[in-house]
């Protein structure tokens, strides 16, 4: 991203990222959990995004397992539980997305006091929002592929644009660098390394 004749004032700085630096401060450290925040309402928004499309189209009464099925009853049983699985793996993603988004305001709201340990476990919620996020996004986008069956990938309909997105999106920042994180903090009390998003 790139921002022209944008103000900024200096109490809006959470410091330097200096290569010459040796130690960021915790309030300047936060610049990398705020940054993957983005990419974690990215991923909830390619979940949410394939699961309305999908949800509208299944509601016209298509499925790919009994075309017979009358239009507008949407009765398939793998459809349902597949749906049901979606929305509780999406919807969980979104509670700790919102968790993590609520951590990382209130150590921007401690500044200069927050801890090197406090800036630990906001990173590490937001590592685990990612992993939940990127879990979400490629779920939901396969899956949805599989529900809506063949005419999925036509052009018309466009579902697997889902699919490519969130897999692209999700081979730039691999979800097992975040759980490495996540369990290397519960394991082992390691605070996750400084990581801008790519």
């Amino acid at each position: 991203m790139e921002f022209d004749g944008a103000a900024v004032a200096a109490d809006d700085v959470l410091g330097s990222l200096s290569a010459d630096e040796d130690v960021l401060s915790p309030l300047t450290a936060l610049a990398s959990p705020v940054g993957r925040l983005l990419s974690v309402q990215l991923r909830l928004g390619m979940a949410e995004g394939v699961l309305a499309e999908a949800h509208d189209y299944s509601r016209a009464g298509h499925s790919p397992w009994h075309p017979d099925w009358p239009l507008g009853s949407p009765q398939d049983p793998q459809a349902l539980i597949a749906y049901g699985e979606l929305t509780v793996l999406t919807r969980s993603a979104s509670a700790l997305a919102d968790q993590a988004r609520e951590a990382v305001h209130g150590g921007l709201v401690r500044g200069e006091d927050l801890t090197y340990d406090e800036y630990a476990e906001i990173s590490v919620l937001v590592a685990m929002a990612e992993a939940a996020a990127s879990r979400a996004a490629q779920e939901s986008t396969a899956r949805a592929l599989d529900i809506i069956g063949v005419r999925s990938t036509s052009s018309r309909l466009g579902f697997d644009r889902f699919w490519r997105n969130a897999r692209t999106h999700t081979l730039y920042e691999p979800v097992t660098h975040r759980l490495r994180d996540v369990g290397d903090y519960f394991l082992n009390g390691a605070h996750p390394p400084f990581v801008l998003p790519v």
